[in-house]
């Protein structure tokens, strides 16, 4: 898949409660990029809840894969002396940077029946 960083950090900035964003693809595990958003929230968002409104913002404009896997908020963006995006600078995401889905209680008859084989 084809992935513009920019093209993400476009529909954040969107969002009445994000400022500034950068996307960056991230190697948290061998082999495995994850896109993370960096983002300025603007002073009324809520820092608790800004991974998951920020998640279902763009699930309803892009494809699920150009979906970010984390948002950290931040100050500001670290800049180099040039004013530049200092991307080593960029921090790694911690546990709350993940969006997390809570727990979905199987729907339907069939449902039921693939989580009480899965279980």
């Amino acid at each position: 898949f084809r992935i513009e960083p920019g093209e993400v950090a476009a529909h954040l900035c969107g969002h009445a409660w994000v400022r500034e964003a950068v996307v960056v693809a991230r190697e948290e595990r061998a082999g495995e990029p994850q896109l993370v958003a960096y983002v300025v929230a603007a002073e009324e968002a809520q820092e608790a809840q800004l991974a998951a409104t920020l998640r279902a913002h763009l699930v309803g404009q892009l494809p699920d894969y150009m979906v970010p896997a984390a948002f950290v908020p931040l100050a500001e963006l670290p800049l180099t002396v040039n004013g530049k995006l200092d991307r080593r600078a960029l921090p790694a995401p911690q546990d709350d940077a993940y969006a997390r889905r809570g727990y979905e209680a199987p729907r339907g008859e069939l449902e039921t029946v693939l989580a009480q084989l899965w279980a």
